[in-house]
C-alpha cells in the first residue's frame, strides 16, 4: 500500500478535491483508465486494486492506492499520478508517496 498526499499550490477555491472531481466527470465514458467506484474510490480499468481518496486539512488529497497483486501496486500508483499531473499539475505544490 502507498499512500500519496498532493499539495496544491494554494488554498484557494477551487480545492483539488472540486478540481479532481470535475476532471473526472469530464473525462468519464471517454476511454478514461480510472474508473470512478463511489465518492472518494476509483478503480483501474486494468490494474485490480483501488485508490481510496480524501481532502484533508490545508485542501491536500491524500489517497491509498492498494493493488490487489502487490506485484503490480506500482502500475496503480504510476497511473494515478499521471492522471493527477496530467490534468491538475497546474493546482499543485508537490506530491509525497509514502511506502507501507
Amino acid at each position: 500500500m502507498k499512500i500519496v498526499q498532493i499539495v496544491p499550490v494554494s488554498n484557494d477555491k477551487p480545492t483539488l478535491k472540486t478540481l479532481l472531481k470535475q476532471t473526472e466527470i469530464r473525462l468519464r465514458g471517454k476511454g478514461t483508465a480510472l474508473i470512478r467506484k463511489k465518492e472518494g474510490k476509483w478503480m483501474h480499468v486494468k490494474y485490480p486494486g483501488w485508490i481510496n481518496w480524501d481532502i484533508a486539512k490545508g485542501g491536500i488529497i491524500v489517497a491509498e492506492v492498494k493493488s490487489l497483486k502487490e506485484k503490480r501496486e506500482w502500475q496503480l500508483l504510476n497511473s494515478f499520478i499521471g492522471y493527477v499531473d496530467r490534468h491538475l499539475g497546474e493546482y499543485i505544490q508537490s506530491i509525497t508517496i509514502h511506502y507501507y
